[in-house]
């Protein structure tokens, strides 16, 4: 059985590297095969194509047909027939003008499509309150960041210590974007020993206050316009996780989140402490 494997792997005139990037091409492995072995051993018979590129005798002809359809393979006319490669550059700017075609009606479906379907705003138009439900930390931070894109004056988030970390990890750009706008973005969270310098960091973009208990909500509040109330069940700094968010768009509601917000932040702690 080794001696048998070996033989094998010893005539087989190309190796699995190779063949898996003549795949990348648009080549079936039948067709990789086949093209790697006329172009390394010159013309052959079929039943040599088939030897050599270790593929069921059946499925040879097929191949070989497919090939010369591709313009990758041609046939040398005798008593029997023998199947010659076109030169491997020839080739493979062949295959590559395939992909370039592919790819470009690929762009022109997705236009026409883009044209065609009209999606549903998330947001209505007419500013109707609505309620929505996000599941999943992914969900949940793709929400907060179009919240983000739509804050005009200021945003009032209030979340848990480790929320800190993730907060700075995912969206610091945008809180350095807020602050070069001269936008106020205000963080009220517990600054525990363990995110302390991470919350540092944070408080050059933001401003920062620290509450010694753990708030019973999660909250971004965005303008007196929208609001969103996140439950974190896994309150760690994963990329995904099971957070449950209710996004809220009723102005009367957002005007008394941004009232408990502001009774808070008058009776927290500023960080870091300001030095007299």
């Amino acid at each position: 059985m080794y001696n048998l494997i070996v033989c094998i792997t010893m005539n087989r005139p190309f190796d699995e590297k190779t063949l898996s990037r003549m795949t990348m091409f648009g080549l079936t492995e039948y067709e990789a095969r086949v093209y790697l072995t006329l172009i390394v051993k010159g013309g052959l018979e079929a039943s040599k194509v088939s030897k050599y590129a270790d593929i069921p005798r059946p499925h040879t002809y097929s191949v070989l047909k497919a090939l010369q359809m591709r313009g990758l393979v041609t046939v040398i006319p005798e008593a029997v027939n023998r199947y010659r490669a076109v030169p491997l550059d020839e080739g493979l700017d062949l295959l590559m003008e395939e992909q370039e075609k592919q790819l470009s009606i690929l762009k022109q479906a997705r236009e026409e499509i883009l044209s065609e379907v009209k999606p549903k705003e998330a947001i209505p138009a007419n500013h109707q309150s609505i309620v929505l439900l996000y599941y999943g930390r992914q969900n949940v931070y793709k929400l907060v960041d179009e919240m983000f894109s739509r804050c005009c004056r200021e945003c009032d988030i209030m979340t848990t210590a480790n929320g800190i970390v993730r907060f700075y990890k995912y969206f610091s750009d945008k809180a350095s974007e807020f602050r070069n706008k001269d936008m106020r973005v205000r963080f009220i969270a517990p600054v525990t020993p363990q995110v302390e310098d991470i919350a540092l960091r944070l408080s050059s973009l933001v401003e920062m206050r620290h509450i010694d208990r753990l708030p019973y909500i999660r909250v971004v509040l965005i303008d007196e316009s929208e609001v969103l109330f996140a439950e974190f069940i896994d309150d760690d700094y994963k990329a995904t996780g099971k957070e449950t968010g209710i996004w809220i768009n009723q102005a009367e509601l957002a005007k008394m989140m941004k009232t408990m917000f502001e009774n808070t932040w008058q009776n927290t702690v500023p960080f870091p402490l300001e030095k007299h």
